[in-house]
């Protein structure tokens, strides 16, 4: 494939991504698309991806969200640490100040097999979700793996804590008693993601996962996707176009089951 057919495709994409709703999405973290170190030559690999607004009207208008996520590897040992902050405030009154802290260490066991324990904060997320705490390990198989190109599958059980308000409900959803809704399971969390990085100065990331209670796998999962393509303008300045999504079965609060959010960005990597 040619340039022009890349610089098509990334016109194609704009349209398409510009006419879908946004939304704010939680519950699932798409922690594929956090940095992954495919070619083993490198130590340090990360991004920063800042929002900042300002509205000066009858009152002030701050609007500030930040991704950044790092992995570092060492030997046979990686780290990747990620994290989110979202702050709206409207004069004196701060309407949503939420965020996630995400850890993981992975120990790669040989060539093709990594153990991977991790742990992950939410809180003051917008639909509702007002604290949530998950941790388990992963084991996770390299199907193909290059410079340029990786292919990944993930399994493993953890836990989860999770308490809603009705905060993301529509009124005429709404029930009689609005004390906060608490929950906790053992899951089984999996994955599969694909990462490529092209001649062309675009990389593709595309992953989809599944989670569960051991008793009702397909009954009643969580399932989410994300799709990213980002086009490189410099070895560290690149555009990104991203759609992730989550759908649950069963939501633990009567908020929609299927959640969307549309990502057009400057990403900073190093």
């Amino acid at each position: 494939m040619n340039k022009l057919h890349f610089k098509r495709l990334v016109v194609i994409l704009i349209l398409g991504y510009t006419i879908i709703p946004i939304k704010i999405n939680a519950q699932i973290l798409h922690t594929e698309s956090f940095a992954v170190i495919l070619d083993s030559t490198r130590i340090f690999k990360g991004s920063i991806i800042p929002d900042f607004k300002f509205q000066n009207q009858k009152e002030d208008i701050i609007e500030f969200e930040n991704n950044t996520n790092i992995s570092y590897r060492l030997k046979n040992n990686a780290f990747t640490i990620a994290n989110k902050i979202e702050l709206t405030k409207v004069g004196e009154e701060t309407l949503l100040s939420g965020g996630f802290v995400y850890l993981e260490y992975r120990k790669i066991i040989e060539k093709k097999y990594a153990f991977e324990p991790f742990a992950q904060f939410h809180w003051k997320e917008p639909r509702g979700l007002e604290f949530k705490f998950a941790g388990g390990i992963n084991y996770r198989y390299r199907i193909f793996v290059t410079q340029k190109l990786g292919v990944f599958f993930g399994t493993g059980p953890f836990y989860e804590y999770e308490r809603w308000n009705y905060g993301g409900v529509k009124d005429a959803l709404l029930p009689i008693d609005l004390t906060n809704v608490e929950q906790e399971n053992i899951k089984l969390g999996s994955y599969l993601s694909f990462k490529w990085f092209s001649d062309y100065n675009f990389d593709l990331d595309i992953s989809i996962y599944h989670q569960s209670r051991f008793n009702e796998l397909f009954s009643t999962p969580r399932l989410a996707s994300s799709s990213s393509i980002t086009y490189n303008f410099t070895d560290h300045i690149g555009l990104i176009l991203a759609y992730q999504n989550i759908y649950d079965y069963k939501p633990l609060v009567p908020i929609d089951k299927l959640f969307n959010k549309v990502i057009m960005t400057i990403e900073v990597s190093f």
